[in-house]
């Protein structure tokens, strides 16, 4: 990372985490005057920050060394949703964490946290993707600017692949499996949903709704 300070990552991972929810709120503002839907944004915010420490999580286990420094980075982001207590809502109470406890886990157990975490998120991940995918299909009939299918979900990968990547070096050590981890888990948490609804317009054929 040349000589990128720990406040350049920090900055980074702000204004990468700005855009992603700007593209969010517009594209959610998209849905609701295209579908008429009563729909809350806050909802889908709330949805992004789970998914977003879900990857985030996966990046400071990665190298079995969860500090308090990526814990701290990661609180960061928990404003509008929290991971933990989504878990412990899951869970009836039964998995009941904080960050700190969760870096305390034998590396066995945080390993086998992050395998299941697609699992445990998975109608969460569903119902933040098919709203934006919707208007990832059909934005280019109703906006005013040219766009295909799959050019909002490649912005906010962007966006939460330089989070993660911010992540990887704050402590200004990041190695290839953290970055690896990330990307995996961007893929298994959103990215394999969206693009299974942007094949073949899944959407138009009814596939999602409800």
């Amino acid at each position: 990372m040349g000589d990128l300070t720990r406040q350049d990552m920090l900055d980074m991972a702000a204004t990468a985490y700005e855009h992603a929810i700007s593209t969010i709120y517009a594209m959610d503002g998209i849905f609701k005057k295209v579908t008429g839907a009563d729909y809350d944004s806050a909802l889908t915010i709330a949805q992004f920050d789970t998914i977003l420490q879900g990857v985030l999580l996966s990046v400071a286990c990665a190298d079995g060394n969860f500090d308090p420094l990526e814990q701290e980075f990661i609180k960061a982001f928990t404003t509008h949703g929290d991971l933990l207590d989504f878990i412990r809502g899951d869970s009836d109470g039964q998995v009941d964490l904080t960050w700190e406890e969760v870096a305390d886990l034998p590396q066995e157990l945080k390993d086998k946290l992050i395998e299941i975490l697609p699992g445990i998120l998975d109608d969460q991940c569903r119902s933040f993707i098919v709203p934006l995918t919707t208007v990832d299909v059909s934005y280019s009939k109703y906006g005013n600017v040219e766009t295909t299918p799959g050019d909002f979900l490649k912005s906010i990968e962007q966006d939460m692949i330089k989070i993660a990547g911010s992540l990887a070096f704050v402590d200004l050590e990041g190695t290839d499996d953290e970055m690896s981890a990330g990307v995996k888990m961007i893929f298994e948490l959103e990215g394999k949903h969206w693009r299974y609804l942007l094949s073949d317009n899944k959407l138009g054929s009814g596939e999602g709704n409800g």
